[in-house]
């Protein structure tokens, strides 16, 4: 016994100190694998049958350094067309007879109307630039059907837009030159176009849809995009059909896809060119691939050269022109209007519902819906004929009867230590901020958000485990053979395995498809479960030996976990700071609740499929306090974070105003700030009081004393976005 602990408090906390490595050494590995450690960028030397990183770099460097401003209307979108241009007819120069190279400047205008964010806007423009290069092979014909690469090259008010989109651009301009210095002939002529107009409710990609001759000669497009400065180029949309998930999957070098990113991203306020080829003004089959990561400087002046992550745009070019030879390649390819006539029917694929993900970046895993329709069942049927299977030796409906009793009541503890786990966080992170004077300290410093509410959600999965034991089992152990804890143990995990099982069926009855994550953990429980049911005949069902046996198995899923929830922690980490302010005095809880929910489903993935077995020894009042105690010390480390940094910055905007009366009459012009998170304006001006000074503001401003003006009076109203404070 050591530190007043006895032997079985001794050994709880190996387990827990063995589990907190393994979980440390997942996290590692998903750290490195998002961050893009393990993509080697090749130099601006590199053979010119390569892909690399520092020519397409060199790329953004001049889009965005040397040209001030890519913005609709100034001088520098129109630099920034004159140098794409030149790169493409250098090409066009040096490719050899085999190839035919088009390149095409064209001026769009047009008008229509779009849904966005629940409100009908009407559009219309004119003089928009597209630059287009069409590569096809000398004997290719007009007609041909064609791929579509799409990027845009202007970007958002007061940003550089050295990723947004400056990266999109620079990996087109190097992947069209691979193909023409590589000597790689497509089989089918491939369409660059270099929009000019995105920013600005995607005119660009409508403009090229409702204008330009080759659009009705597309059968698969690639939009590529960011909402960040690299990371995970992850396929957000794909469809409509299977058919450019599929391809995605067996071409993509460095897959980077799930396909629950579909069931999220209607619901994010925004959009991208893919609505226009896919939806709105085509039935094209495609994918919308975007930079997720670095989400801090996205539409901000922070978004230049330096801020890119070296890897991301590596993995990009290589998988881009990787997909590039798949669609071209597939005999699915068909010309848009062929797709559109109800005459051709061949090779149409309506399978919407595809499951796909990658696994770590090393591989993708890609099942069709008829085959999901069919193995995301087999879970809930395997619960489900349970209590028929566990009573084959003394069959009776009584007994049977008694055994779905005993799993139902695991099934509800198991739910609620998941409920616990989500609720826990939530009500730590609104007692952290009755006594602290701001929100989102752990927006610079994520690992503050693990160390607040990992422990909060941990615990709470616990609770149920601690009380397990004033629940009487409804089976009879003399009719069974078998001990009160054997029986305990398998409702336990025959519940958990039913909570997991049921919710991979809502997935599927939903239509959603996210159920990959909830049905790999049923499949890596039943493993788990053979391993320790074989090791606990020899070293006894509550030795370490035999709970080594249950997490081995479990590894593969625990680690895919890890890396899939830890990537949406980040990347909603990173958007928090930029999802809207909400008025007070629920404002002020919003970001740091939403985080809180979110760490807690992401433990309920990771580490609830351990508890059933685990849960023995990590239920000791001895690891409860030790918990509580870490619970006490995140809340005294994380008040002395200030939310903000350099690399982290607050989102300002400054607003011109315009008060008039009558149509012709200006009265008065002012500036006023305003911020997107849920820090207020007063936190601003106590923290960066030059700015007060500057704008002649009294530093204790509040909504009660500010003069408003009122919305009749306003003629227009200007945005520059890129105000910060850190």
């Amino acid at each position: 016994m050591a530190f007043g602990l006895n032997s079985d408090d001794a050994a709880a906390f190996k387990l827990l100190l063995c589990l907190a490595v393994m979980y440390g050494l997942m996290s590692m590995l998903a750290h490195s694998i998002v961050h893009m450690k393990f993509v080697k960028p090749l130099a601006i030397d590199a053979p010119l049958d390569r892909f690399s990183e520092a020519r397409a770099v060199e790329h953004v460097r001049i889009l965005s350094q040397e040209i001030e401003g890519r913005q609709e209307g100034r001088p520098g979108l129109r630099e920034a067309a004159r140098y794409i241009n030149g790169q493409l007819e250098m090409m066009k120069e040096r490719a050899s007879d085999e190839f035919r190279i088009e390149i095409e400047e064209t001026v769009v205008d047009g008008s229509f109307s779009m849904m966005f964010l629940g409100h009908s806007i009407s559009l219309g423009y004119r003089n928009h630039t597209n630059i287009l290069m069409r590569i096809s092979s000398v004997d290719s014909r007009d007609t041909d059907p064609s791929v579509l690469i799409n990027g845009h090259f202007d970007s958002p008010l007061g940003s550089p837009g050295a990723g947004d989109c400056g990266t999109c651009v620079a990996s087109m301009l190097e992947v069209a030159r691979l193909i023409v210095d590589s000597g790689w002939v497509p089989p089918r002529p491939v369409i660059f176009l270099f929009n000019g107009a995105e920013e600005l409710f995607l005119l660009g990609s409508h403009g090229f849809m409702e204008k330009h001759r080759w659009h009705d000669t597309i059968g698969a497009f690639v939009n590529v995009e960011a909402s960040g400065t690299g990371g995970l180029d992850l396929v957000c949309q794909s469809g409509p059909g299977s058919w450019p998930s599929r391809v995605y999957a067996q071409s993509a070098v460095y897959p980077m896809a799930h396909s629950a990113a579909q069931d999220v991203f209607p619901v994010i306020p925004g959009d991208t060119d893919y609505r226009i080829f896919s939806q709105d003004y085509g039935n094209i089959p495609g994918l919308d691939i975007i930079f997720l990561f670095g989400g801090y400087f996205y539409h901000t002046s922070y978004d230049t050269v330096e801020r890119l992550l070296p890897g991301s745009i590596q993995a990009r070019g290589e998988n881009l022109f990787s997909i590039i030879k798949g669609f071209t390649n597939s005999s699915m390819l068909q010309n848009f209007y062929k797709q559109a006539s109800p005459e051709i029917t061949i090779h149409q694929d309506k399978d919407d519902g595809a499951i796909f993900f990658d696994y770590l970046s090393w591989f993708m895993v890609f099942y069709s819906s008829g085959l999901a329709l069919v193995l995301h069942k087999i879970p809930i049927a395997v619960f489900l004929i349970l209590p028929f299977l566990l009573n084959l030796r003394n069959f009776s409906i009584t007994s049977c009867l008694a055994t779905f009793s005993d799993l139902t009541k695991g099934f509800l503890s198991h739910a609620l230590g998941v409920f616990l786990a989500i609720v826990s966080p939530v009500m730590f992170s609104i007692l952290r901020l009755l006594f602290t004077n701001y929100s989102m300290n752990w927006f610079s410093h994520p690992y503050l958000a693990y160390l607040m509410f990992v422990p909060c959600s941990l615990v709470g999965l616990l609770i149920p485990r601690t009380f397990w034991s004033c629940f009487s089992l409804s089976q009879d152990i003399s009719v069974f053979q078998a001990s009160r804890e054997v029986l305990s143990d398998e409702a336990r995990f025959w519940g958990a395995f039913g909570f997991f099982s049921s919710l991979t069926m809502a997935y599927l009855l939903a239509g959603l498809s996210g159920g990959f994550l909830t049905f790999f953990a049923c499949i890596s429980m039943l493993a788990a479960w053979l391993s320790f049911s074989l090791a606990a005949k020899h070293y006894g069902r509550r030795s370490l030996r035999s709970i080594l046996f249950f997490v081995l198995p479990m590894v593969p899923y625990l680690a895919y976990s890890v890396y899939f929830g830890g990537f949406l922690a980040q990347f909603l980490i990173e958007k928090t700071g930029m999802m809207g302010s909400i008025p007070p005095p629920y404002g002020y809880f919003i970001p740091d609740i939403v985080v809180a929910v979110t760490i807690g489903v992401v433990t309920s993935v990771c580490i609830g499929p351990l508890i059933p077995v685990c849960g023995h020894w990590l239920a000791r009042s001895s690891i409860l306090q030790f918990l509580l105690q870490i619970i006490v010390i995140g809340l005294a480390v994380s008040s002395q974070f200030f939310p903000y940094s350099i690399a982290a910055p607050k989102r300002v905007v400054l607003q011109q105003t315009y008060l008039t009366s009558g149509p012709n009459h200006l009265e008065n012009s002012s500036y006023e700030l305003s911020v997107v998170d849920s820090n207020s304006l007063i936190f601003l001006l106590k923290h960066a009081p030059d700015v007060a000074n500057e704008l002649q503001t009294d530093l204790d401003l509040s909504f009660e004393t500010a003069n408003l003006s009122r919305q009749e009076n306003w003629l227009f109203t200007q945005h520059p976005n890129g105000g910060q404070m850190h």
